[in-house]
């Protein structure tokens, strides 16, 4: 038992010399094997051992003697015990969660907390072969993909199995050939948690047809193991090449807010099973979370490509998925802080008259610098040369207008529905709207974008399309000079 153990130990980089090794030790069979386990491994490896004992509060006095048991047992042996004590049942009702996930979820903030006060380097379960198996069927009528039906990983960061490859019916009997002695959890006989009717009920039908069942279905949680790193990796190739991924600061907190795009057509062509991969990945990146994302939310996004632009689906965590022109985004639901009243004005008589440049910020984080620059006394070399070092200095981000041609206030805002382009130099109108739709620019940004405008007619969207009507001629006196810094794109 020992060899065998050690053995997977070795296969699975679990141990170094040296390790400071946190293990869960809850007085039952499966517990009391790891620990004398790794005291076996302990000269050998120069381990320094750390035991947690979680009371869950559950049991009462049986609970009590689990944890009076265990540290009897710690102190036999000189390793440092660390208990905990919650009303698992009450935090359950608190945060609305199932007990057992809650005792979990709790197990594992005490385990990482004396983790952290001893500076260990590994958490050790005493997951086996049955607990495999048990992980295995419960993803697979729960609902899962093919990393669900992996199972336990032997290794998962710092948290380390050693026994996964042993059957229960093996801990037992080593345990009675070393004479020790463990506590009996009567709650393991309760069928009422779904864990342990698949324990009592469904794994014992399973090897009455066949008395390698858990072995078999441990083999093949190894199997898919093996696969599943395979696909993972072409998954993640293809999100390099092709899907964007953002970090930008909430406005509402200090914490920052992600999104992520990608070519919707291009993931049409991709086989299915990538491309909700692919979506997956997309949906957990923006939630920062794994719980909560079913395969019906992953289908309906994939659903999307399918559909007309402005297309949208909901998703757990305040988290939307829409296709727009082509693209799939997946970004937060709830909407940014109303900017859609947010105007300043600009007097350009004042600034002719004061001969000086005004900054503006905007909502978006950059800035505006006004300015109107005479040109009435200069030689006509030296006006086309000024002119021609401006425009060259900043492309789209740098615009100059025909200032006489302005009335005086001008206003920097967000778009309204009666804003419209003078398109060519024949006066052709075009409405703003319709110049969104053309150039396909999504509905979400359209009303985030910063327009300059004279009542309805604009002069210039920052970065994109200007205007015709005010262009510069050989009878322009003073120059309005726009110029924008901050985000490009």
């Amino acid at each position: 038992m020992l060899e065998k153990v050690r053995r997977y130990v070795e296969c699975h980089h679990m141990l170094e010399m040296g390790d400071r090794v946190v293990a869960g030790i809850s007085g039952g069979a499966d517990s009391v094997c790891l620990f004398l386990l790794l005291l076996e491994m302990k000269e050998e490896y120069g381990l320094s051992l750390f035991v947690v004992h979680v009371h869950h509060g559950i049991r009462k006095e049986a609970a009590d003697g689990d944890a009076e048991y265990v540290r009897s047992l710690c102190r036999k042996y000189r390793i440092p015990f660390y208990l905990f004590k919650e009303d698992i049942p009450k935090l359950a009702r608190i945060y609305g969660m199932g007990e057992e996930e809650t005792g979990r979820q709790y197990r594992y903030h005490c385990f990482n907390q004396v983790m952290e006060q001893v500076g260990a380097d590994k958490i050790a379960t005493a997951h086996h072969m049955g607990d495999q198996a048990e992980t295995v069927l419960f993803h697979l009528i729960r609902g899962t993909n093919l990393s669900g039906m992996m199972g336990i990983a032997p290794v998962n960061g710092k948290m380390i199995r050693p026994l996964l490859s042993c059957q229960k019916k093996e801990l037992v009997n080593w345990l009675v050939s070393q004479n020790a002695v463990w506590r009996e959890d009567a709650t393991n006989t309760d069928n009422h948690y779904a864990r342990n009717k698949l324990r009592n009920q469904v794994i014992p039908t399973l090897e009455e047809i066949n008395e390698q069942a858990v072995t078999h279905i441990a083999e093949f949680a190894g199997c898919l193991t093996e696969y599943e790193k395979f696909f993972q990796k072409a998954v993640h190739q293809y999100m390099e090449q092709h899907v964007t991924f953002k970090k930008v600061p909430s406005e509402y907190d200090k914490k920052e807010i992600r999104d992520c795009e990608t070519s919707g057509r291009l993931l049409r062509e991709q086989e299915r099973v990538l491309s909700e991969s692919v979506i997956y990945e997309m949906i957990v990146f923006v939630c920062g979370k794994k719980k909560d994302i079913s395969r019906e939310h992953i289908k309906a996004v994939y659903g999307l490509l399918y559909k007309q632009s402005g297309k949208k689906i909901v998703l757990p965590y305040q988290t939307e998925a829409e296709i727009s022109y082509e693209k799939l985004i997946i970004r937060k639901s709830f909407e940014r802080k109303d900017v859609s009243v947010w105007n300043q004005t600009i007097s350009v008589k004042e600034l002719m008259e004061k001969e000086r440049a005004a900054h503006i910020s905007l909502p978006d984080g950059g800035n505006l610098t006004v300015q109107v620059l005479s040109i009435t006394d200069m030689k006509e070399e030296k006006r086309d040369k000024r002119l021609k070092n401006i425009l060259n200095s900043k492309n789209d981000y740098t615009k100059l207008f025909d200032c006489d041609t302005i009335k005086d206030t001008l206003y920097v805002r967000m778009p309204e529905q009666e804003d419209y382009f003078i398109m060519n130099e024949k006066g052709n109108r075009k409405k703003l709207s319709r110049y969104f739709i053309d150039n396909k620019i999504p509905q979400q940004a359209r009303k985030h974008k910063i327009v300059i405008a004279d009542g309805h007619e604009i002069l210039w969207i920052i970065g994109g399309r200007r205007c015709e009507t005010y262009k510069i001629n050989n009878n322009t006196k003073h120059v309005l000079l726009l110029m924008y810094e901050g985000e490009k794109g």
